[in-house]
């Protein structure tokens, strides 16, 4: 049996990719280059000063970097490492690089499953320094991701084209927070109308399939999930499975998450979920499909290809983790939720599809 509550937070180690012919493709991936982008508290391109201290920043030029299957170094072949004891990100001369750098099948950059980072502003215009771990004030977490390099994904061949790469949180635009907007300017239904250059259509649709995993009982498959039941704590997570069909292609695809403040209906019903305790929820894009419907565990869901950003769980809540091209061809995206580090939030509800209003709880798509 689950435990009482399951939740649907990424965990703070997520989950590595896993494989020996993914591991096979990092290495052959060794002495490319690629440059770095940051997406969350800074929105930009990753460059470097004189000295090698690698910092995000609008009047910074983009650094290439080279890699080397789980390590990296920049142009001058300087090794790129976690300085001590500030665990700020550096390329020295004569230093060995870090190793245990890893990039997912969509680019996203993680180490030793570390996936969120943190930047610092430095007082030198935006420009901020990356920290493994967060130091001093004024201090916020970014996703870093790669813009080459990357392993194919599961199943990706010339009869199955790759799924896009997502944008997460929307388009890198400069400093700050990045906004988390919904992809329309009104609640997403099936005949929605919108002014010229926006969306003319809108549909909104529910997963596929439910998966809960558990990491407390890492080889037990709970079976299939009709009523689609979410259940989130610190201990175990949900998949979401979203498929695709080749009518999708031209459009513009979303996954987008909402828990409302308060009930929709007039006479005041309760809210539609359980949500105890309080921390960040994560979203991951799953390398590959799940196993065979309610056999997939702990142990045998598919790696992570592609963290995304972190946020705080609450009523209220509307973010949208990924925005991206449909992919046009039949496809299956799989979509873990999991509680952030730190979290002991726990989540319970019935996922639901559009109602009339066209309101939605949970993680949903919306094709444009």
């Amino acid at each position: 049996m689950l435990l009482p509550i399951l939740t649907i937070a990424l965990l703070a180690s997520l989950v590595s990719v896993r494989g020996s012919s993914v591991q096979m493709n990092l290495q052959m991936n060794a002495g490319c280059g690629f440059h770095l982008t940051t997406t969350g508290g800074y929105n930009g391109s990753v460059g470097q000063l004189g000295n090698g201290q690698v910092r995000a920043g609008s009047d910074l030029s983009p650094s290439l970097f080279t890699w080397f299957g789980d390590a990296f170094a920049d142009q001058q072949g300087r090794g790129c490492w976690w300085t001590p004891p500030t665990s700020v990100l550096q390329c020295d001369w004569n230093e060995q690089p870090a190793h245990g750098f890893a990039i997912g099948c969509y680019g996203g950059v993680s180490y030793r499953d570390q996936s969120e980072f943190y930047e610092c502003h430095t007082g030198d215009g935006d420009e901020v320094n990356l920290y493994l771990q967060p130091r001093g004030v004024n201090c916020l977490t970014v996703m870093i991701h790669a813009d080459s390099c990357r392993p194919p994904c599961a199943g990706e061949n010339s009869s199955s084209p790759p799924f896009p790469t997502p944008t997460p949180f929307g388009t890198p635009t400069g400093n700050g927070p990045s906004e988390t907007t919904s992809p329309t300017t009104s609640p997403p239904s099936p005949t929605s109308t919108h002014p010229p250059g926006e969306c003319d259509v809108v549909v909104a649709q529910g997963p596929d399939e439910i998966i809960l995993i558990d990491r407390g009982n890492p080889d037990t498959a709970y079976g299939p999930n009709p009523d689609m039941i979410v259940q989130l704590s610190p201990n175990a997570s949900s998949i979401f499975v979203f498929r695709f069909s080749s009518s999708d292609a031209g459009k513009e695809c979303a996954i987008v998450f909402d828990l409302p403040a308060s009930s929709s209906s007039p006479q005041q019903q309760p809210l539609p979920y359980r949500l105890t305790g309080s921390g960040p929820v994560s979203f991951a894009v799953l390398d590959g499909p799940t196993t065979e419907s309610g056999n997939t565990t702990w142990n045998e869901a598919p790696g992570v290809a592609m963290p995304l950003q972190s946020v705080a769980l609450r009523p209220g809540i509307s973010v949208e983790p990924m925005n991206f091209p449909c992919p046009g061809a039949d496809a299956e995206v799989a979509v873990l939720m999991t509680d952030g580090p730190g979290s002991d939030a726990c989540l319970e509800y019935e996922q639901s599809e559009p109602g009339p209003e066209g309101g939605m709880v949970g993680l949903y798509l919306v094709k444009c």
